[in-house]
């Protein structure tokens, strides 16, 4: 059994989440239901969902000097993450403002703020690594950043899974160091500058740059592939969606969770498929 400490590097964003009957087209205007704020950003989302598996978290991000910071090291604290890897700059803090409409269907704007300003020096802190199996990533912060966390996991022979959201071109350097990739089928098909539904095939193409390869296809399932074993499928479960909102970020906390628990790649997918189904249906 892998130890249950994590380092999370990624994204802290204060959220505007807003509920309306349907997410406005270009030059229209609708009535929303309601609006709340939210403890939000890719790191955070991912960090929170570890936490409630009783793992535990070093979170390295930053924050402004704005109103908007108190709300997030407040959030973190009540979700018992630690803001001592995180940095304080002079700014704005991120944030996004985020629609959902009445199929759970949502679509967001994110502003990242401080989170572009995370530095390198904290990285190379031997607390922050201490006892930890994993390091998890996204997209949501400068690429050089993620490579140089994932340099020192390595060092340190701690595993490096990516989720690589919002899609963009990765480097092969951080492919190089990558253990674990997690994407859905649009970052799918944008990562390999594709059109291409046969996501199986997609999957083993990403095999050529991270042995391990998850594609989430929402209502469509899961696609998964371990290199030199058969690429293979499980469907969602049929559920009443009340929000997708977060739903990736669930999921990659749910698979990690199970998979220090049991090393089991196969199993971690079905375990996260699972438990996401039940997550979107009760939000």
């Amino acid at each position: 059994m892998s130890s249950k400490n994590i380092v999370v590097l990624g994204s802290l964003h204060y959220d505007i989440f807003i509920e309306s009957d349907k997410i406005p087209e270009v030059g229209e205007t609708v009535l929303g239901k309601k609006w709340y704020p939210k403890l939000g950003g890719k790191g955070a989302n991912q960090a929170v969902a570890l936490v409630k598996e009783n793992i535990n978290v070093n979170f390295v991000s930053a924050v402004g000097n704005d109103d908007f910071a108190n709300y997030l090291i407040n959030q973190l604290s009540k979700n018992n993450i630690s803001d001592k890897f995180l940095l304080k700059n002079n700014g704005t803090s991120g944030m996004s403002v985020a629609i959902s409409n009445n199929s759970g269907n949502y679509s967001a704007v994110v502003i990242s703020g401080a989170n572009l300003e995370i530095s390198e020096k904290i990285l190379s802190d031997d607390n922050l690594w201490k006892n930890c199996s994993f390091l998890m990533i996204q997209n949501e912060i400068k690429e050089k950043i993620n490579i140089k966390a994932a340099i020192e996991a390595k060092k340190r022979n701690i595993r490096v899974f990516l989720n690589a959201a919002p899609a963009k071109k990765i480097n092969d350097e951080l492919f190089d160091l990558v253990d674990i990739l997690l994407v859905n089928e649009i970052e799918s098909q944008q990562l390999l500058d594709t059109k291409s539904t046969d996501f199986k095939r997609l999957a083993e193409e990403l095999s050529n740059y991270v042995s391990k390869i998850i594609i989430t296809l929402g209502d469509k399932g899961v696609v998964y592939f371990e290199k030199n074993k058969k690429v293979d499928h499980i469907n969602a479960y049929s559920v009443d969606v009340k929000s997708a909102h977060g739903a990736g970020d669930y999921f990659a906390g749910k698979f990690i969770s199970n998979f220090i628990e049991t090393n089991d790649f196969e199993d971690s997918i079905k375990t996260a498929n699972k438990k996401t189904s039940e997550f979107i249906s009760s939000q």
